[in-house]
């Protein structure tokens, strides 16, 4: 039995990709035989209100905030989840009205630190009676946490009293973004049970009390979410460089899918109609009734290119460009529509909204909000997929966007890297097949995918954004690229096999020990 903690999982509560891989990913690893569970915190959000709750259980547990009560409650969205899910309310500190910004400041939560603590106790507290209910041995179980909100879990179950019956579980972590550590003032050590004074050192990274440096060292496996962003992370991970190269030897990159079932685009309910990758013709006209229909919410010119923007707008996604990459477009009368859905910094907001425009022949339009709907539907309708990050430890927009008939607009960097390559003159070959499928070179277009920025300048960026444009009105290249692009296995298959790896050889060590 594999346990999934996270702070989020689709469709029950997400802000970003760490939520559509741990929706996804415990349902593919049960369909290869590995039983899974997940486990998030109950938010006071409508995504979770709305699902299907059952409450299974309840319990008390101790921690340096008292005797605490929580409650236990299944989810179920469809019949596709293979995994059991499970949402742990416990008052106060879990059911906010926001996974991580308080809705009413525009902040995250002043007590971020005491609130992801409570949970990842409760989480151990709530597996520890289900395994009761059940009369479940550990023998075969591994806990598999996710980014910093449970980067403690290793920690406690090796080094805390009250957790040594899962001492000797085999943990795995996996850093969906490196660049947040969760790390919080030293003196914050006297909230965790006890442990062994003289393992306190495992907490602290720079003087500072750091879950992820925490998790990094004591887990037994660590993972990201593309080769690439191994590398990367030895490179630039917001101070945890040198921890990274001495860990080394026991992370593994393995490239993140998507979930077929939800990214289907001959099924999308979400879609004013079905993709046709089949003929020609018949890609042609529904992806112009997608184009059609993002006329509905958007103030297009449907005469001209669809460039499209989804995602949080904060540094690491390059949203701080955009203000100015939007202001050149326009200067410099580029004939495109530039659409935009997203939230985040206040600031970007604000001066996004100010670029609203539809002054010819450019036209900008934003929507600064969370809508799940809208996105699968500008998947479908848009042109391209413009995704200037700087940071992408795996990134699934382009591959959402690849799916849909979307070329990607990308950085040269992380997952980015690992799955858009720069297109060629020729037009696309059907693509082959490809037996060893723990390699990224399987994604391969031979001709390419999309466009990649190299030189991360507006100037260059614009520039680049041109040739788009050009390309566009290469209606034949175009749509050939969409197809083959479409072909492109980016099922979760593949990262489950790797993943099932992964636990294999921990549960070979842990039987060695």
């Amino acid at each position: 039995m594999i346990h999934h903690i996270a702070a989020e999982a689709y469709p029950f509560a997400k802000a970003g990709g760490l939520g559509d891989v741990v929706g996804s990913l415990p349902n593919a690893l049960a369909e290869q035989g590995s039983p899974s569970t997940v486990w998030i915190p109950y938010y006071d959000i409508p995504s979770l209100n709305e699902a299907h709750l059952t409450q299974a259980w309840g319990f008390s547990f101790p921690s340096a905030f008292g005797t605490l009560s929580a409650e236990v409650f299944t989810l179920r969205q469809s019949q596709k989840e293979r995994a059991s899910f499970y949402a742990i309310k416990v008052s106060t500190w879990t059911d906010r009205k926001g996974i991580y910004i308080d809705p009413e400041s525009g902040h995250g939560y002043w007590d971020e630190f005491q609130r992801t603590l409570v949970f990842q106790l409760a989480a151990l507290h709530a597996i520890r009676s289900n395994n009761q209910r059940h009369d479940c041995s550990t023998k075969d179980q591994i806990f598999h946490c996710h980014d910093h909100h449970t980067a403690l879990i290793p920690f406690l179950i090796e080094h805390c009293e009250e957790f040594a019956h899962f001492k000797g579980i085999p943990t795995v972590l996996t850093l969906h973004n490196g660049q947040y550590h969760g790390t919080t003032d030293l003196s914050k050590v006297s909230l965790l049970p006890y442990y062994d004074p003289s393992k306190q050192g495992l907490l602290e990274w720079d003087h500072a009390l750091n879950p992820l440096a925490c998790g990094i060292k004591c887990a037994w496996h660590v993972t990201t979410v593309s080769p690439s962003y191994v590398e990367e992370l030895k490179r630039s991970s917001n101070g945890l460089e040198g921890l990274m190269l001495m860990e080394e030897a026991k992370i593994t990159g393995i490239l993140n899918g998507i979930d077929a079932t939800v990214w289907d685009s001959a099924r999308d309910p979400h879609l004013a109609a079905p993709l046709k990758f089949g003929r020609k013709d018949a890609l042609k006209r529904s992806k112009e009734l997608n184009r059609q229909a993002l006329d509905e919410h958007f103030t297009l010119d449907l005469s001209l290119p669809i460039v499209a923007f989804i995602g949080r707008l904060v540094w690491e996604k390059g949203a701080d460009m955009l203000p100015s990459v939007i202001h050149s477009i326009r200067s410099e009368g580029i004939p495109l529509n530039f659409i935009l859905l997203g939230t985040g910094n206040p600031e970007i907001h604000h001066q996004l909204t100010a670029l609203n425009t539809d002054s010819k022949p450019t036209y900008i339009d934003t929507r600064l909000e969370y809508n799940e709907g809208l996105a699968h539907q500008m998947y479908a309708g848009s042109d391209f997929m413009f995704m200037p990050s700087r940071v992408e430890p795996c990134g699934l927009n382009q591959m959402y966007a690849m799916t849909y008939g979307a070329i990607p607009i990308v950085s040269n960097v992380g997952g980015l890297k690992d799955t858009v390559h720069p297109m060629t003159d020729s037009v696309p070959r059907k693509i082959a097949a490809s037996k060893n499928e723990s390699s990224p070179s399987t994604l391969q277009n031979p001709n390419g995918h999309g466009f990649v920025i190299d030189d991360f300048s507006v100037q260059n960026i614009v520039g680049i954004l041109r040739q788009a444009v050009d390309f566009w009105h290469q209606q034949d290249e175009r749509l050939a690229w969409m197809k083959a692009n479409h072909q492109v296995d980016f099922s979760w298959a593949r990262s489950a096999a790797a993943t099932q790896k992964v636990y294999e050889n921990l549960q070979s060590k842990r039987i060695g020990a």
